[in-house]
């Protein structure tokens, strides 16, 4: 069976995801800079997630979750609850 997720919904969880992404940074003390280092991503693009005006893109969630450790499949199983 195929389920088709509303717009909404996956933005939504994109957000949710951030959110929890960006809280393990500052958890783990990890700067923006870092990560602008090591995924080549400006710290205000990332800024921009944070704060809902941009949507990520799966590449920079990946990028971004191996920076800071945390697998991202279970992010998004955390945000989807």
């Amino acid at each position: 069976m195929l389920i088709i997720m509303k717009r909404e919904k996956a933005e939504h969880i994109a957000e949710k995801v951030v959110a929890i992404l960006e809280a393990e940074r500052i958890k783990k003390k990890i700067t923006k800079s870092l990560i602008s280092k090591e995924t080549g991503l400006s710290r205000t693009a990332w800024t921009l997630m944070v704060a809902k005006k941009n949507s990520p893109t799966l590449r920079t969630l990946l990028m971004v979750s191996d920076v800071i450790g945390i697998d991202l499949k279970e992010v998004i199983k955390q945000a989807e609850k």
